[in-house]
């Protein structure tokens, strides 16, 4: 399928370039004496996963799903056993941050704890599933791996914005493929080859089918691009190349391949040929040579036909407006006044003619594709052997093959997207499942089986439960690539159901001590991890306290602004609740987002993120007691507490730890905080001209505090 790499060939096609001869003869040295792939081929993730026979731990009571069998079967190997479950309460508001990223309601938790059927949890879990809100979750974590942002181009200049409309329906069709549970392969098609998949080119007009395919294919136009500059050249379109083979490369093959660019791969057994066979199905697309700047990227959302027919109309219209505002322009005499306004009324009414379309920012064939070559040490000016479109060598096994005839691309493509596609989707693919379900759990537990999320290869981190991983993996793609069914075998596990208390200080025998000394990181789950909301989360589970939320979903961006002091805030536009939309919904920048969210780690997009750091730092606590955000929401949780509770300070307590915290106060919280109101109550007094108008700033002050703790910023 391609040609062999020596240094024959290489030296053959550089012969003429004999100012770096010397450089090439040590390069193709280098490479001619790599290990060959096959010796290093037995690493766990490169061979086909396998479903082994589900284990038969000796507490069979404590197995609620397969997961639970492997996992306790490793933990009392170790002389372990799991946590026992923890209450009920607990567990609604775990499930529902986990799956819809927002905070119980009052009532949800009443009508969860009320419920006595055995089959309570599954019940609730299939609810939250078929939420709305679980797309936007579960969205955003994918829109992480795939590096999604609003504008293509540099941060620097945000004019670019008006470039780039229309990236946001990418965004809108990543939160309804996870809510309509489109099948992962099917998913992982459309944004690779969702314009190979119909002719649309000839399309008589644009269907859901062909609309969703071309607006799926927004996943390869999420890499950096100012290619629209003058002074930037093929260089910088190699290097949108080069990002995009990082970003594919991490979301879905969980492979670093970034080095691969200038030399063999110093850990895996991916030779540098490997990286440059990988590239060549994404370069009819991003064809440096027949390059499309980011400004004229995009497709409309309606036919070329119906495009060249709407763009001649508005032709015509900006002519005759042209026209009329010259006419304008020369009536400057008192005696023309009458007939300048004509004009202007006239320009009005050929504008309101003017027809509009949508942008798609999709991906598609450039021209016939083009040769690829291998780069002599990453050097787009030094081609080396000539290469075919191929896939890894050490991932090919008789299960994912290589050399079957590729998929017949429909219209004017070449197929080579929609080929890979194909590929990575196949039954015994080494690593598409394996990282797909290893995300998943990671979003479940705090930490992946491959605590690696974007690195499966021999520098990442060995899986804690290998067998489970591959479990999971084999029954993800019989199960027809079922992310909903995963998330009920994990979430039904009694794994997950665990508490997540640790041993008391001072306890020796009791089997959490015994587990704090045998395994303290928690790597085998004998108990369940506390977690930190992502910055994201914590924003919207803020708003939807305060009773601000608006739930709204779907459409362009909400802006941020971008004052000289760097604490930007949303823009309240077009309608007066928009800026407290979810925080998906929010402008995406690629360096500089919310300043709320960046301060609780939001990922910064140089060019993906497939693992989100978590911290707890100082600027955050300074952030929660002093920001201006907080303050409001403040005052609007206060005034949603007295609208429900009525001015008596128990009720008052009662409402904000139930809105806030799910639960009621403790007797000891309940007095203190009574005192607290009738304390801060005294202090606002002095400022106010009757005691009575003070009592809703010390309320605001009580849900300012109960947001700024750490029960309400963790999920346990």
């Amino acid at each position: 399928m391609h040609e062999n790499f020596t240094a024959g060939n290489v030296l053959r096609k550089n012969a003429v370039k004999t100012s770096c001869s010397v450089v090439i003869v040590l390069v193709c040295v280098a490479i001619s004496d790599s290990p060959s792939v096959a010796a290093d081929q037995r690493w766990w993730a490169f061979e086909s996963p396998q479903k082994t026979s589900i284990p038969c731990p000796k507490q069979i009571d404590r197995v609620r799903t397969p997961v639970d069998a492997f996992l306790l079967a490793r933990l009392e190997s170790e002389g372990l056993t799991f946590s026992e479950d923890t209450d009920r309460l607990t567990f609604i508001r775990r499930a529902f941050f986990d799956l819809v990223g927002l905070p119980p309601a009052p009532r949800e938790i009443e009508s969860f704890l009320a419920d006595a059927q055995p089959s309570a949890r599954e019940r609730l879990i299939d609810r939250l599933l078929a939420s709305p809100h679980y797309g936007e979750r579960w969205g955003r974590h994918w829109l992480d791996a795939a590096g999604y942002v609003d504008n293509v181009s540099f941060d620097g200049d945000l004019t670019f914005k008006q470039l780039h409309d229309g990236i946001w329906r990418y965004r809108d069709y990543v939160v309804r493929a996870f809510n309509s549970n489109k099948p992962f392969n099917r998913f992982l098609l459309e944004q690779l080859a969702g314009d190979e998949l119909v002719d649309w080119r000839r399309a008589e007009i644009f269907t859901p089918e062909i609309l969703e395919g071309l607006t799926a294919t927004g996943y390869l136009r999420s890499i950096e691009d100012h290619t629209n500059a003058e002074q930037y050249g093929i260089a910088q379109r190699y290097d949108v190349l080069f990002r995009t083979m990082e970003m594919v490369s991490t979301s879905l093959l969980g492979l670093t391949m970034d080095c691969c660019r200038c030399h063999d791969h110093k850990s895996d057994p991916i030779p540098q040929r490997d990286y440059y066979r990988l590239m060549a199905f994404f370069e009819p697309a991003l064809n440096v040579h027949e390059w499309i700047e980011p400004k004229s990227r995009f497709l409309a959302n309606i036919t070329p036909t119906e495009r060249a027919l709407i763009d001649q109309h508005n032709a015509e219209i900006d002519t005759h407006i042209e026209q009329l505002q010259t006419e304008l322009e020369k009536t400057k005499t008192a005696k023309e006044t009458e007939r300048a306004a004509s004009l202007k009324q006239k320009i009005q009414e050929q504008k309101r003619q003017r027809r509009t379309y949508g942008k798609l920012q999709a991906i598609w064939d450039v021209g016939a594709p083009p040769a690829s070559h291998v780069l002599v040490r990453g050097n787009i000016h030094a081609q080396g052997s000539m290469v075919d479109p191929g896939f890894p060598e050490a991932l090919q096994s008789e299960k994912t093959g290589g050399n079957d005839p590729p998929p017949m691309g429909q219209g004017e493509t070449s197929g080579r997207r929609l080929t890979l596609a194909h590929w990575l989707t196949k039954p015994g693919h080494p690593l598409t499942g394996r990282v797909l379900v290893n995300r998943v759990w990671h979003h479940h537990f705090g930490r992946g089986i491959v605590s690696t999320l974007g690195n499966f290869g021999l520098s990442g981190s060995r899986p804690t439960h290998p067998e489970l991983l591959d479990w999971l993996a084999v029954d993800l793609v019989e199960g027809g690539w079922d992310i909903k069914a995963l998330h009920r075998t994990i979430m039904l596990s009694t794994a997950y159901c665990q508490c997540s208390t640790r041993s008391p200080l001072g306890e020796s025998s009791s089997p959490r001590s015994v587990a704090e000394r045998v395994d303290p990181q928690n790597r085998l789950l004998w108990r369940m991890n506390l977690r930190q909301l992502e910055a994201e989360i914590i924003r919207d589970a803020i708003l939807a306290v305060s009773g601000r939320l608006d739930r709204t979903t779907g459409g362009p961006p909400i802006d941020i602004t971008t004052p000289s002091n760097g604490l930007s805030r949303a823009v309240a536009a077009p309608t007066p609740t928009s800026a407290d939309r979810r925080s998906i919904y929010l402008f995406a920048r690629r360096v500089y987002p919310l300043k709320f969210l960046e301060l609780f780690d939001a990922p910064i997009m140089s060019i993906n993120c497939t693992q989100r750091n978590h911290s707890a730092t100082v600027l955050q606590s300074l952030t929660l007691l002093n920001s201006e955000f907080l303050f409001q929401q403040s005052e609007d949780f206060a005034w949603r507490v007295e609208a429900t509770m009525g001015s008596e300070p128990e009720a008052q307590v009662h409402g904000v730890f139930q809105l806030a915290l799910g639960r009621a106060p403790r007797a000891a919280e309940l007095n203190e905080c009574v005192v607290f109101l009738s304390e801060q109550a005294a202090i606002h007094s002095a400022d106010v001209p009757s005691p009575d108008e003070a009592i809703p700033d010390a309320l605001a002050d009580l849900c300012h505090m109960l947001l700024s703790t750490n029960e309400f910023l963790y999920v346990d």
